[in-house]
C-alpha cells in the first residue's frame, strides 16, 4: 500500500494554524492499476477548497484477493490521520472517504462495515478510531452480481472466498452520510450498481444525496478537459476523449463541496478557527 499526503501551505495573512477537513481518495482502476486521472489531480482540488487530501493505492487483484485486504488498508489509513489529526493539523470529525469506480467499491463496502468487530479487531484500533464522517463514490461498483466485471475469474481475484461483498446488501444505519453520482450511460459499470446502493441507503434512514447524469462515459473524473483524453492518446480516434469532457457533469465537484458545506457547517467551521 502507498499513501500520498497532500496539505496546504498555511495561509499566514490569517494568523492561524487551520485545521483542515481530510478528504481519503480511492482512485479508481479496476483493480489492475490506479488511474492517475482520479488520483492527485483529484487530491489538488479538494486542497484548492482547504482540504488535506491524502490518495491510498490500496491491494490490486494482481495479488488475490484484493477482499478483505483492502478494507483494512483503508481502516489502517483512516485510523492513523484519526490519531494524528493534531500533528496534521486536522478535524477528526470531518474525513472524507471518496471513491471512483473500483475505489467506489472498496468504499462502498467500508462505509457499510467500519464498525465491524472484524475490521476492528483486523487493524486493531477501536471502532471510533476507524470512523469517517461522510463518503463520496462517483460510479462506483456496488456488487459484483450487477454486471462487472464479467467473469467469474475477475470476480474471484476481487473477493476469493470473502462473503461480505455485496455493499447494497451490507447498508445499515451508521453508514455515513453519501454523495454519489453516475451516469445513465455507463457502457462498463452499469448504472444499476449507484440505483441499488441509493434504494438500499435510502431504506436503512442514511441522508444520500444522489445524481444520475443522462449521459457520459465510464470513468469520467472532473469531467473536464483537463481529465479528458487528449487526441495524441488514441491517433486511430483522436476525438475518443471528447466524450470525457460533460459539462453537466462536470458539476458534481462543486455540488459536493455545496453538500459537505451543509453537512458539516464548514462556513462556521471556516470563521471560527
Amino acid at each position: 500500500m502507498t499513501v500520498t499526503f497532500y496539505e496546504p501551505a498555511p495561509i499566514a495573512d490569517l494568523h492561524v494554524i487551520q485545521r483542515r477537513p481530510l478528504a481519503i481518495i480511492l482512485p479508481g482502476g479496476g483493480f489492475t492499476f490506479y488511474s492517475q486521472r482520479e488520483s492527485e489531480i483529484i487530491a489538488l482540488n479538494y486542497l484548492a477548497q482547504g482540504f488535506a487530501a491524502v490518495v491510498v493505492d490500496y491491494q490490486l487483484a494482481d495479488q488475490p484477493p484484493v477482499l478483505p485486504h483492502a478494507l483494512y488498508q483503508v481502516g489502517t489509513v483512516v485510523a492513523y490521520f484519526r490519531k494524528n489529526a493534531v500533528v496534521y493539523h486536522l478535524a477528526p470529525d470531518k474525513f472524507l472517504l471518496a471513491g471512483f469506480s473500483a475505489g467506489g467499491y472498496v468504499t462502498a463496502l467500508y462505509a457499510d462495515q467500519w464498525s465491524a468487530p472484524f475490521l476492528t479487531q483486523a487493524v486493531g484500533v477501536t471502532r471510533a478510531d476507524l470512523q469517517v464522517n461522510a463518503v463520496g463514490l462517483a460510479y462506483p461498483v456496488i456488487g459484483l452480481r450487477l454486471g462487472w466485471p464479467p467473469t467469474a475469474r475477475e470476480r474471484a481475484a476481487i473477493v476469493g472466498d470473502w462473503p461480505y461483498h455485496e455493499a447494497d446488501q451490507l447498508v445499515n444505519g451508521e453508514n455515513p452520510p453519501t454523495f454519489i453520482w453516475a451516469t445513465q450511460t455507463d457502457e462498463l459499470v452499469p448504472v444499476t450498481n449507484t440505483q441499488h446502493y441509493v434504494q438500499a441507503l435510502e431504506r436503512a434512514g442514511v441522508p444520500v444525496h444522489s445524481t444520475i447524469y443522462d449521459q457520459g462515459p465510464h470513468g469520467l473524473a472532473l469531467a473536464r478537459p483537463v481529465t479528458a483524453f487528449p487526441r495524441s492518446f488514441d491517433p486511430v480516434d483522436p476525438d475518443f476523449g471528447a466524450a470525457f469532457v460533460q459539462p453537466h457533469v462536470a458539476h458534481w465537484f462543486p455540488q459536493q463541496l455545496d453538500w459537505l458545506t451543509r453537512l458539516w457547517n464548514l462556513n462556521d467551521f471556516w470563521r471560527d478557527q
